[in-house]
């Protein structure tokens, strides 16, 4: 498994970075799992060909074109790759320069990569070769971005011959209707054969979304213990019905797998996995320079809370998520009336706010500290925050904690964005505890309630 990754010269990385990986514990769900986030031409998928890079074998290394090499560098790339017993592996321009690399020593490593482009041929010919061979052969970095899975139809035969373990996987996300089968032509080509709800079609009839899940799914189904998985894009072409289904197949994995993941995509930000230490990650570009950042620890301490605050569980849902793959410019409000009523008086106005809400605001005004740690933890420059007026307090200390970041602390003119009438809330008896705890009493009745539910779907 990879711990860590130094790249430097490949690419938009003109100055050397250093990415950590999460390491699974054995025990649980996410704790292996790393999410890299970023907008496009930020570098994400250069991270991804930095670890295809070392898939080869004891004899050879790869070669990078003119073009793949950094100017800011001399044009020499330097990669190194530590993984989890502080074993170190290198791979470097020769001292000459040119497209010739280097390593440090003779090694072969073995990194399921699977690229974001996903093309697989309507027809193929039989191939028995196993999946080591498929990895260093099919799976090591190629001069060119291909627009088509290489060989791939060589893991199709793998995996007929546990179709059974592997129709497991695959029916958690498309369900038991899908079947499938390899067909054989007359003129002896292959093809895949799938049938849903008894209606039968050719490989060609297959959508991409649905190859995409099985090319997923493939990537999983005979991974061991401690290996590394690396998926580029998996939302692409996918139903996000579908992708919820694969999310919730990565959490399952990379309890004892390292899963790399590097994504556009909402449903793919999963909250609970970070603060099981999950890794996030964030590229960006920097004066043209690719550069990466990471939640600490201590910011993830701080999420736990937020997380179990069931009075707003929106805070950390997919609007919010949605920020993640934004370059910058992001304000910070307390709650979904100042988003609400902000974008109202901007219209009023016929004022335009040039940056993006974070979702329906963090919570409230004590949530506030952690927000913005997050931010700063990923090198999110253009940040402005929004208090109700009667915060004056909470504004002095968040200005003063994180004035080095030129962070913008903004209190309103009055204590509320809008006038509030008082109110007082007469207390009622539920079936749970005040914090969500369902009493004993109720456990039949809850049960039944699910079930009724169930079955009017």
């Amino acid at each position: 498994m990879i711990r860590e990754l130094h790249i430097s010269g490949f690419r938009g990385f003109g100055k050397e970075q250093q990415i950590s990986f999460a390491i699974p514990d054995g025990q649980t769900q996410g704790s292996g799992l790393s999410i890299i986030t970023g907008a496009n031409n930020s570098g994400k998928t250069t991270i991804i060909e930095a670890i295809q890079a070392f898939n080869c074998n004891s004899n050879n290394t790869p070669t990078f074109s003119e073009g793949r090499r950094n100017c800011l560098t001399g044009g020499k790339v330097f990669l190194k790759l530590i993984d989890d017993s502080s074993e170190i592996y290198t791979i470097e321009s020769v001292p000459s320069g040119g497209s010739s690399t280097k390593k440090n020593k003779p090694f072969t490593l073995k990194y399921y990569v699977l690229q974001s482009r996903r093309a697989i041929p309507f027809e193929f010919s039989k191939t028995n070769v196993d999946k080591e061979w498929y990895i260093l052969h099919s799976q090591k970095l190629d001069n060119q971005r291909s627009s088509s899975l290489s060989n791939f139809e060589a893991r199709i035969f793998q995996i007929e011959k546990q179709k059974d373990e592997f129709d497991l996987i695959l029916s958690k996300v498309l369900g038991n209707d899908f079947c499938w089968t390899i067909e054989q032509r007359d003129n002896g080509s292959y093809y895949i054969k799938y049938s849903i709800n008894g209606i039968s079609h050719s490989s060609e009839g297959i959508g991409d979304g649905i190859w995409s899940v099985f090319t997923i799914c493939a990537a999983l189904f005979d991974s061991k213990t401690n290996e590394t998985i690396v998926i580029d894009e998996p939302e692409l072409s996918v139903h996000p019905k579908l992708q919820k289904k694969l999310m919730e197949i990565f959490l399952e994995y990379s309890t004892t797998r390292q899963i790399i993941i590097s994504t556009h995509s909402p449903y793919f930000v999963n909250w609970n996995a970070i603060i099981n230490n999950a890794n996030l990650i964030r590229v960006t570009k920097d004066n043209q320079n690719s550069v990466c950042f990471s939640i600490s620890e201590n910011t993830r301490k701080q999420f736990k809370g937020i997380l179990n605050d069931i009075n707003n569980p929106h805070t950390l849902g997919l609007d919010a998520n949605e920020i993640f793959f934004l370059d910058d410019g992001i304000i910070l409000v307390e709650g979904q009336e100042d988003v609400v009523i902000l974008d109202r008086i901007s219209k009023e106005l016929e004022m335009e706010i040039d940056g993006t809400f974070f979702g329906w605001g963090v919570g409230g005004a004590p949530k506030m500290e952690a927000f913005l740690h997050l931010f700063k933890d990923l090198g999110y420059k253009r940040v402005v925050v929004i208090l109700d007026g009667d915060k004056s307090k909470e504004a002095e200390i968040l200005s003063e904690e994180f004035a080095e970041n030129n962070y913008k602390i903004i209190t309103l003119v009055e204590d509320d964005i809008r006038d509030k009438k008082d109110r007082s809330i007469k207390g009622k008896v539920g079936i749970t505890f005040e914090n969500g705890k369902l009493k004993d009493k109720y456990r039949e009745y809850a049960q039944n309630l699910i079930r009724d539910i169930n079955s009017a779907l």
